[in-house]
């Protein structure tokens, strides 16, 4: 059964190491702002909202591989929409975007952007160079 629980101070090391496992982006990791789900009593995935000035940011989303497909993320997307004002931007790779679209977001450009989060959008613009792309995206 899925069970969705806001983070505890003893979830912190379990945050920043499932995060940084998946290769997110590692920056303002504050348990206060995550929620867990779990599935039979184990971790299943955890997402967070970021606050910046002037807008909030959905981050951190994990899904540990044994609970993908299960609607996990759906879920947590939920949650913590609920806890959280409009608009409501996030970061995600190219091949995640049908994936988030599904709840409502829609890609936007630099210029849609508010100034706390161009700075942001940045990076992800250099690691195409690479070639990785990342989205930014937004949900009114």
């Amino acid at each position: 059964m899925l069970h969705i629980r806001s983070a505890t101070a003893d979830d912190a090391a379990t945050i920043r190491r499932v995060v940084r496992g998946a290769r997110l982006d590692p920056t303002q990791l504050h348990w206060q702002n995550f929620l867990i789900a779990e599935v039979d009593g184990r971790l299943a995935g955890m997402g967070q909202v970021r606050q910046h000035r002037g807008c909030q940011e959905l981050g951190s989303m994990v899904t540990l591989r044994p609970y993908r497909g299960r609607g996990v993320a759906g879920s947590l997307i939920a949650a913590l929409e609920a806890r959280a004002g409009r608009p409501l931007y996030l970061f995600c790779p190219a091949h995640r975007r049908t994936f988030y679209e599904q709840f409502g977001y829609r890609v936007v450009g630099w210029r849609d952007l508010p100034p706390a989060l161009r700075l942001k959008y940045l990076l992800p613009a250099l690691l195409r160079l690479a070639g990785l792309r990342v989205l930014a995206m937004m949900k009114a």
